[in-house]
């Protein structure tokens, strides 16, 4: 059954310490670390107040989860997860005990999980940011008027696009049975949205380069949700919002559903 799947399949993701920590865990820690090193030293050294919306602060930290260098992280935490079997010849151990498929989505859902609890300790990271700031400068810091809707939707945003990234790394994955081969391809798959956004315009892009870049399509989410200009006075187009996360949402299934379809016809002989 899938359930059972899914809790051993988490049983052991939370035993696997060096993948909980560089895949999920460094990316919100370091996040912290960085920006209560810069407020001590804006305190000491400038005199220079810090952030102190906490509302704002969230939906940028969330937005994280679209920046590549970020990606890294996730990227490692998805080719530890889907191609460790392979690499410790497990599968031949596993796939008597439950069908392929239940085994592969339960892999799926503990990246799901894990990637959306990533996104919530950047949020968390966040709020004990500004708090701190408010801290040493004396002041209160503040939510922002409406600030639910706009962390909402881009941590949906966010966890779309590295989910993306995630079905991406695990289709090569099981292509290559090489967790180094993942990793290298999922950087890659993050650094060339990166650059090819770059030189296309999001606001005025066609539909071919939406769906193209998936990352181009959870950039205009989170701007729509942030309220953020896209470009010097322009900003998202209503409009765009509905087909940009459909597109998404195609890119996560059909990325999926191809990871699975391969994994069926494996052959798997010494795995």
């Amino acid at each position: 059954m899938l359930a059972d799947a899914f809790f051993a399949e988490s049983y052991k993701f939370l035993r696997m310490r060096s993948t909980l920590f560089w895949g999920f865990g460094a990316a919100p820690l370091g996040y912290l670390l960085f920006n209560l090193a810069l407020d001590t030293w804006l305190s000491l050294r400038l005199h220079m107040p810090a952030e102190g919306e906490t509302g704002r602060a969230m939906v940028q930290a969330l937005g994280l989860g679209g920046n590549a260098f970020f990606q890294i992280f996730f990227a490692a935490g998805a080719s530890s997860l889907f191609a460790g079997e392979y690499r410790w010849e497990t599968w031949r151990l596993l796939t008597p005990r439950n069908s392929r498929l239940n085994l592969l989505l339960a892999k799926f859902l503990v990246y799901a999980v894990a990637s959306a609890a990533t996104l919530v300790a950047l949020a968390a990271a966040a709020v004990i940011h500004t708090a701190y700031a408010a801290l040493l400068f004396g002041h209160m810091p503040t939510l922002g008027a409406g600030f639910a809707a706009p962390v909402a939707g881009v941590f949906l945003a966010s966890w779309a696009d590295v989910l993306v990234l995630g079905a991406f790394v695990a289709i090569i994955a099981i292509a290559s049975r090489a967790a180094n081969g993942a990793l290298m391809a999922g950087i890659c798959f993050a650094f060339a949205q990166g650059i090819a956004m770059a030189l296309v315009h999001p606001w005025d892009a066609p539909w071919r380069w939406y769906a193209a870049l998936p990352g181009m399509d959870a950039y205009l989410l989170r701007a729509w949700a942030s309220g953020d200009a896209i470009a010097p006075g322009i900003f998202a187009d209503p409009a765009r919002v509905l087909p940009a996360a459909l597109i998404l949402l195609a890119w996560i299934v059909l990325l999926t559903g191809a990871a699975l379809v391969r994994f069926q016809r494996q052959d798997l002989p010494r795995e």
